[in-house]
């Protein structure tokens, strides 16, 4: 076999954003192949690798060669050979249509594999001399479509030269999938110019014709760039992993690689899974490398917040400001850095009908789609400076909740577990205390001592009745995960306190009259607030209900003055204190 003419430079050397974007590969490949090798993944007996665009294998950096993505791979196997699990097998399909490139490829393979003999014991590799839109349909006829052969796909292309319908019966398989998309920002600005000079009804030479037909292949028929919808970079990107990706249920996660020589963005290196978990450590990825490339005062949990994300369930939105002073009569200086609730009670919730009146939804599927501010802590920052001097404690939320409950995965969505984190952290930074109050759980991270012992940590608990949380609070944390969590953080000397509101009237929830068997269960507590259910018309109708929102009242006084709790019972509901309305004041009176 003769080697064509190779027309490509492969020269690296003053090319930071190729050198950054191997370097991030082999870290997620590692991760990704440790993570399935893994004992507890026993039932893992082959694993898949499609590079779709393979290019030679090969860079050169100042005189020497630099692996590229197929020899990446089997690298990182290689090294791993002595820890893989016994008959563990990984098939490689590496696509690559220009025809010097793949002469290249296929050498580069086979002096790889001759060098490291013992790596023909865990890896099958096929390359595939064709356009990548064509060859995936051979490639998949050889992936057996099933939970137990997960899924690692890279795709690196030149320009915009991959068809979405390409991409979507990948993301259709069952395999646990994990994808490695470049997102040529630069590609689809560039064309988005012809888009739009064709929609003002000027004529289009043949190349251009050419660029837009390849442009819409790309982002597909339901992204259109010419209503006004969407025009701008961020928009389009935003449609398109909306369109691609969510639908397949995977959570992305994006660099942003800077051009080397001005302050704009040349492509985005998005990253999707299923997994939390691995999306989690990809970020860190992503945090740690920018970190190393552009230290800030708040180091990489900080990088992490301003990273690309998109969550089945979040989407990003800006504002204006942050802090603001409620009118709840406990609050005071309170944020809400999350727009809706996943939460999505039926009682129903207060915020869910403000938000529905002031026209930001329409309806209860549109409130549990969460919009995350992306801006918080830049914003947060310069309203901490603002307000320094009255600001001595912040709530955190009245609006929303501060660490929502994932439902399906049984965990904590991280994206505002996270930013929640940073923001209690800048504000005790600055001594400023924070209350919370969650209808999800406590994590682990809580208990960190950099975060001040005079916070309030507090969970929404008004039963213990499944059969009342199925029907009012369907998708929140189960009722023991709440307790446990602000348990733990008690006995390490946290202050905790529970909102039992609102509370439900007999008709609703048939434990309601035996408010006791709650109270036993969050004695160890240092406050409770009670109030009752408003704006719930069934509960207007129970004949008793003046009675017996008197006897519960009651019955918590009772009960908290006996343990020494400190308590508040709400404007409207009987036996309510004014001068117990400020229970997180520094002083109060019971």
């Amino acid at each position: 076999m003769n080697k064509p003419k190779n027309k490509h430079s492969w020269d690296i050397s003053e090319k930071p954003s190729t050198q950054t974007k191997l370097g991030i590969l082999r870290q997620v490949f590692d991760m990704w192949l440790t993570i399935w090798n893994a004992p507890n993944q026993y039932w893992v007996k082959e694993l898949y690798v499609i590079d779709l665009f393979a290019g030679r294998g090969i860079y050169i950096d100042n005189g020497r060669s630099v692996y590229g993505s197929p020899l990446i791979f089997l690298d990182v196997i290689s090294d791993k050979l002595p820890k893989l699990r016994k008959g563990l097998k990984v098939k490689i399909f590496a696509v690559e249509k220009d025809e010097n490139n793949f002469y290249d490829l296929t050498m580069n393979i086979k002096k790889f594999i001759k060098e490291h003999p013992q790596i023909v014991n865990v890896i099958n590799v096929k390359c595939y001399p064709e356009d990548c839109n064509i060859a995936i349909q051979k490639i998949l006829k050889e992936i057996e479509n099933n939970t137990k052969c997960p899924l690692f796909v890279l795709i690196d292309p030149y320009g915009i030269k991959i068809k979405k319908t390409t991409l979507e019966p990948i993301i259709k398989l069952e395999n646990p999938k994990d994808i490695l998309l470049n997102y040529i920002l630069e590609g689809v600005r560039r064309t988005v110019g012809i888009a739009k000079k064709e929609h003002s009804g000027a004529s289009l030479n043949i190349r251009e014709i050419g660029s837009l037909r390849t442009l819409r292949d790309f982002l597909g028929d339901s992204i259109d760039i010419t209503n006004g919808n969407g025009t701008n970079d961020y928009e389009i990107l935003e449609q398109y992993v909306k369109s691609l990706f969510i639908p397949g249920d995977l959570i992305v996660v994006g660099y942003d690689m800077k051009y080397p020589n001005r302050d704009d963005i040349l492509y985005f290196l998005l990253f999707a899974s299923r997994k939390v978990e691995i999306t989690d450590i990809v970020k860190d990825i992503y945090a740690r490398t920018k970190e190393k490339q552009d230290p800030t005062l708040f180091g990489i949990e900080s990088q992490k917040t301003n990273i690309f994300t998109m969550h089945p369930k979040i989407q990003s939105i800006e504002r204006k400001s942050l802090l603001y002073k409620s009118e709840v009569e406990y609050g005071h200086w309170t944020i809400n850095h999350i727009e809706g609730c996943v939460h999505g009670c039926r009682f129903p919730c207060y915020a869910y009908m403000m938000s529905k009146k002031f026209g930001r939804v329409t309806n209860m599927n549109e409130w549990r789609k969460i919009k995350i501010v992306g801006n918080a802590l830049i914003l947060l920052e310069k309203e901490i400076k603002k307000f320094y001097g009255e600001l001595d404690r912040v709530h955190l939320c009245f609006m929303t909740d501060p660490f929502m409950y994932d439902k399906d995965r049984n965990t904590l969505i991280p994206e505002i577990k996270n930013l929640t984190l940073k923001i209690i952290e800048m504000l005790n930074m600055n001594n400023i205390r924070v209350t919370t109050l969650t209808k999800g759980q406590y994590p682990d991270e809580m208990l960190d001592e950099k975060f001040l012992k005079s916070n309030e940590y507090g969970i929404t608990l008004v039963s213990l009745n499944e059969q009342f949380k199925q029907n009012y609070e369907p998708y929140s944390a189960p009722y023991g995960v709440r307790i446990d969590s602000i348990k733990r953080l008690h006995k390490k000397g946290h202050k905790t306190w529970v909102s039992i509101e609102p509370y439900p009237t007999p008709n609703l929830d048939s434990s309601a009259l035996k408010i006791e068997n709650l109270l036993n269960e969050i004695g160890f507590v240092d406050k409770i607030i009670f109030g009752k259910i408003n704006y719930n018309v069934q509960s207007t109708k129970f004949k008793d209900n003046d009675s017996f929102y008197k006897t519960i009242s009651k019955t918590i006084i009772t009960f908290c003055e006996k343990h020494k709790i400190k308590y508040h019972i709400k404007s409207g509901t009987p036996y309510s204190k004014r001068q117990t309305e400020d229970i997180f004041a520094t002083t109060n009176v019971k």
